[in-house]
């Protein structure tokens, strides 16, 4: 028998996995990206908004202080609604744009 020694690093599957490739340039399905990108920003949107602002309007229930925190969540929500729409477009923005075939 011959012993076979392992290798000194087992491989990732993003090192094994072969990009598809179209012209040597890594093709794009765009619909995924899109669809990927709004699930993705939907969940967060959610969390973002619903947290302060139920939080707010329960921290005002407790403390009597009606409608100040409320009012806060609410701005505070929409700070986090308008900063996790920049990261979703600055992360879609990367995605290289499909070329267009010349008209004649």
């Amino acid at each position: 028998m011959t012993k076979t020694t392992a290798p000194g690093k087992t491989p990732s599957p993003a090192e094994t996995a072969k990009p598809h490739t179209a012209g040597g340039t890594k093709t794009v399905n765009h619909t995924s990206v899109f669809i990927g990108a709004a699930l993705d920003m939907s969940w967060r949107l959610a969390i973002v908004v619903l947290v302060p602002i139920i939080g707010g309007f329960e921290l005002d229930k407790r403390l009597e202080m009606t409608p100040l925190l409320t009012v806060t969540g609410f701005v505070v929500a929409m700070l986090g609604m308008a900063l996790v729409m920049w990261r979703t477009l600055q992360q879609v923005n990367t995605v290289p744009a499909a070329k267009q075939e010349k008209r004649a």
